[in-house]
């Protein structure tokens, strides 16, 4: 037999005995789980809800439910005698269909536990408390250590000096306000002419 690719595939491939017994067992699972999705697991039909759930199969000699837990199996005993048990597995004759009553009470079971166990796993810590208590650690704000724009702000280039051409004199030459006059040849002579020289 190949390998079913979905719950139809696999329920098609059975004798109408069996069809007809673990039609309405997938029809009980989905009155409950309405969200859960079918998947084939190992070669049976299985239930995922977020984990998996339950499951039913078949072979040439009975049909089987799936309880995927030895817990549910270990806690309704008294309601399972008579039936072929094991490992979190009920096997039952078509002539002889699980009664939906007890389908429901076991689907809600398995249910409950996956809920539980789901609430005891630690979550993870949230990127907030992560950056606080890396905060906390290091002494610093989210914002210590960054420089204002003001202070990173580059200053203006200062204006290049202006440089003198060569050969100019830079200096201006030093004039006098009353300058010296010149002596005249007329006054040098009737100097030279004066008694005593």
């Amino acid at each position: 037999m190949p390998t079913p690719r979905n719950h139809d595939e696999y329920l098609a491939a059975l004798p109408e005995a069996q069809r007809r017994v673990l039609q309405a067992l997938r029809q009980t699972i989905r009155e409950l789980a309405p969200t859960a999705e079918e998947t084939i697991s190992y070669q049976i039909c299985a239930f995922r809800d977020g984990v998996m759930l339950v499951g039913y199969g078949a072979t040439p000699r009975h049909c089987a439910f799936f309880l995927m837990s030895n817990q549910t199996t270990r806690t309704h005993a008294a309601d399972l005698q008579g039936y072929d048990l094991s490992t979190g597995t009920i096997r039952f004759q078509p002539e002889r269909p699980l009664p939906v009553a007890l389908v429901r009470k076991l689907v809600k079971a398995r249910q409950a536990e996956n809920a539980a166990r789901l609430a005891a796993k630690p979550k993870p810590a949230s990127t907030k408390a992560a950056s606080t208590t890396k905060a906390s650690t290091t002494g610093r704000t989210p914002t210590a250590g960054r420089k204002s724009a003001a202070a990173t702000k580059p200053s203006a280039p200062k204006a290049p000096a202006r440089k003198a051409k060569p050969g100019a004199n830079t200096a201006a030459p030093a004039t006098s306000k009353h300058p010296k006059r010149a002596t005249s040849p007329k006054r040098a002579s009737r100097k030279s002419t004066r008694p005593g020289n």
